[in-house]
């Protein structure tokens, strides 16, 4: 199914942990509604901007999640945010591309310094954050900073 002119349905319900575990990746409706949301408002203008986009975790059914250790509250599960790179910017390029553009995306992360996420939902709190690992833990701070900032 296609989504927009450079966006397809598979790319956001594909997972080799699903094929591994044999866990149904069909989205409902609503699910899709919401990943069209995401693509319509935030993913294809961006591209339109930024180049290509490899997503590399879109859409993940609640058991998926739950595999992989994501977050109880994660918009994934509802189809509402997408981890992706852009090819040729950094994710903290990325990040900061979204912000300037004032796409209608609830939340940017740069995670990790290695990819970008990006949510939407019905209210908007435009929140900017950057993931981290401390400890062993997973933090996040308030805005889109260098993984350098953080030490």
């Amino acid at each position: 199914m296609r989504l927009s002119k450079n966006f397809s349905l598979h790319e956001f319900t594909r997972s080799q942990t699903a094929e591994r575990f044999g866990i149904d990746m069909t989205p409902s409706d609503e699910d899709i509604e919401n990943i069209q949301r995401l693509v319509t408002g935030c993913l294809q203008p961006l591209r339109d901007e930024a180049g290509p986009i490899n997503i590399s975790s879109g859409f993940r059914p609640l058991e998926l999640n739950t595999r992989i250790g994501g977050s109880k509250t994660s918009a994934h599960v509802l189809g509402n945010a997408a981890d992706f790179t852009v090819t040729k910017m950094t994710p903290f390029e990325v990040c900061e591309l979204v912000v300037a553009m004032e796409l209608p995306f609830d939340q940017i992360i740069h995670e990790f310094g290695r990819w970008s996420h990006l949510g939407v939902a019905d209210v908007l709190r435009g929140e900017l954050l950057t993931a981290y690992r401390k400890d062993g833990k997973v933090r996040y701070v308030n805005g889109i900073l260098r993984m350098d900032d953080l030490t």
